[in-house]
């Protein structure tokens, strides 16, 4: 059999390829293991315990499809991306029909009169909640990065619960805190294993499902809260599909390496790691998270400061598209273009040779 196709049948993600940031195959069945440790911690809780761990079960099983078709994808690389989304869609209907996941107001007035109407709350929903299992996918490409972010995400969420006095909420987040900690443990800073696709989908939709109960239970929260809390990977994702289906005219969901992470990674991580006598990959792919967990720190500031004032979420988060653009913006003029190339040709014992540019 051969080695790449023996690697996939066990959840290996082969370190080739231009938007690989590593350079050793690595398991990518870590996000199977964050949701089993959450429902672990389901099972181990006492029955008198607190409330989210008798209500996050039915929410956990909802995102049962999402995480499958994940995990499918992560074992045998042949799930298109239509149908992980569509597995998306069925997990928001479950948690809709089973565990309350209904977005109950936006904190628009014109619209708000609309939201108690099911023929738009419902398909919002499932379309919110499928593009945070997206975006969370998205983000997943540097040692820590995902998870890191995901742990400002969920404690985001721990906090406004905690000030609002919503244990239910705040037992749950920390239930995903909790994993996530784990997952970090063995995963950041060296990736010794991934999170997949079947963990990012998990995670993503947890955060979702969680951002509605929170609004849902706490009026004196602005819906627009959990929305700047997750301003970096909406703003990657949106921007994303922007850059591949208008400036590139290609598929919206085509891969490619010019994410925020690929380029902190080819144009400032990397070149850095090169100039050291010492050099070592894992190093240059560990730096690009903390770059970013940055931008998940100035969300969480702007969402906390103002969780009740949704006109200036508002302004806050043109702030930070404004900087994400400036940012990308950057360091696409930003030299090293040929880093990436250079540090391929020392991990497989070549002299450097000369590549085109990549763009």
């Amino acid at each position: 059999m051969p080695v790449a196709i023996r690697a996939r049948s066990i959840g290996v993600d082969e370190a080739d390829g231009l938007r690989k940031l590593h350079f050793v195959p690595t398991s990518r069945l870590g996000g199977a293991i964050v949701v089993i440790a959450c429902l672990a911690a389901l099972a181990v809780a006492p029955a008198s315990g607190p409330p989210g761990f008798s209500t996050a079960l039915p929410l956990i099983l909802a995102a049962l499809p999402v995480v499958l078709a994940g995990l499918f994808e992560d074992l045998a690389r042949c799930v298109r991306p239509r149908y992980r989304m569509l597995a998306a869609i069925v997990s928001a209907m479950l948690a809709s029909a089973f565990a309350g996941g209904v977005i109950p107001r936006l904190d628009i007035p014109w619209l708000d009169d609309l939201v108690p109407h099911l023929w738009l709350a419902l398909p919002l929903t499932w379309f919110m909640v499928a593009g945070a299992c997206n975006a969370i996918n998205l983000i997943d490409g540097a040692n820590g990065l995902a998870g890191g972010t995901a742990l400002i995400l969920f404690g985001g969420l721990a906090a406004a619960a905690g000030w609002s006095g919503d244990a239910l909420t705040l037992s749950e987040a920390l239930v995903v805190m909790g994993a996530l900690v784990g997952f970090l443990a063995w995963n950041y800073p060296r990736g010794r294993i991934f999170l997949g696709d079947a963990g990012a989908y998990f995670i993503g939709f947890m955060y979702a499902e969680l951002s509605i109960r929170l609004v849902a239970r706490n009026d004196d929260i602005s819906a627009w809260y959990v929305i700047v809390l997750a301003a970096y990977p909406i703003i990657e994702t949106l921007f994303s599909i922007y850059r591949r289906k208008i400036l590139h005219r290609s598929p919206s969901m085509a891969s490619d390496a010019l994410h925020l992470h690929s380029l902190i990674y080819r144009r400032v991580t990397l070149p850095a790691e090169l100039r050291r006598s010492d050099r070592e990959s894992w190093r240059a792919n560990a730096r690009v998270a903390p770059h970013l967990w940055l931008h998940g720190a100035i969300c969480l500031v702007l969402a906390v400061v103002f969780h009740d004032n949704t006109p200036a979420l508002w302004l806050g988060l043109t702030a930070y598209a404004a900087f994400y653009l400036s940012r990308y913006r950057a360091l696409l003029r930003f030299g090293g273009q040929r880093a990436w190339a250079r540090m391929v040709d020392v991990e497989r014992g070549r002299d450097a040779v000369e590549r085109p540019d990549v763009p």
